[in-house]
């Protein structure tokens, strides 16, 4: 996704080029082309505020691709991390869903399904009431509206490979903020990477099916996998 972004602030910019050349030369040439005052002075307002235009979508663009290489290195992170917690848990990496990619899915044998959105916001992460502030203002997206919907998506798929619905438990991971403790947010753990470890090893929902979750634990993969 960054590279893609990237590719297309590259092809803006191409344009923008493209599009000056042409109009200097075709000023340099406006008596060959019949071009009168009025018509000069058109296309030089148009050379003023053509780089404006522009300016301002190519500089979102540019953000948003490095807002995304952000992203891909937390979830690098992330990964890594998940990669020593033991053969009593399995993990799957970037699935596609309607609301968006999901990072990561955690099955615990024994602690449970955990469904993961990876943040690279720096800065202060704080719970107010029942909203997320990153560094005292609302995020660019609703974080916890996200983890929520990817999470009764995920419960939805499960439930067709074992039968029955399973508990997830969502988690927004920041893995450059420091987080401050506090309580879920409508059953949404916001949490610092450092921390991560612990609450998947301590935090357990008792389910009579998790069993059956684990038991299925290729199927689920290999389905979630070939969406």
């Amino acid at each position: 996704m960054a590279q893609r972004r990237r590719w297309i602030a590259y092809g803006m910019i191409a344009v923008v080029m493209v599009i000056v050349v042409i109009l200097a030369l075709t000023i340099q040439n406006w008596q060959a082309l019949g071009i009168g005052g009025g018509g000069v002075l058109v296309l030089l307002i148009l050379i003023r505020i053509l780089p404006d235009l522009i300016d301002a979508p190519l500089k979102r663009k540019v953000k948003e691709a490095r807002r995304a290489d952000r992203g891909a290195v937390a979830e690098e992170k992330v990964a890594n991390l998940l990669q020593g917690l033991g053969e009593d848990y399995c993990v799957l990496h970037d699935i596609p869903s309607p609301y968006g990619n999901i990072d990561h899915v955690v099955i615990g044998r024994d602690s449970g399904v955990f469904l993961l959105e990876t943040k690279a916001h720096g800065g202060r992460v704080e719970i107010s009431g029942d909203q997320l502030l990153v560094n005292g203002k609302p995020p660019e997206k609703d974080f916890i509206a996200q983890a929520l919907k990817n999470a009764y998506w995920l419960r939805d798929e499960i439930e067709k490979v074992i039968g029955s619905k399973v508990w997830i438990t969502p988690v927004v991971v920041f893995t450059n903020a420091f987080v401050q403790a506090g309580r879920p947010i409508k059953g949404v753990y916001v949490a610092n990477k450092k921390y991560l470890p612990n609450l998947l090893q301590r935090h357990s929902r008792s389910a009579s099916n998790l069993a059956a979750v684990w038991e299925a634990r290729e199927r689920l993969f290999t389905t979630l996998e070939g969406r």
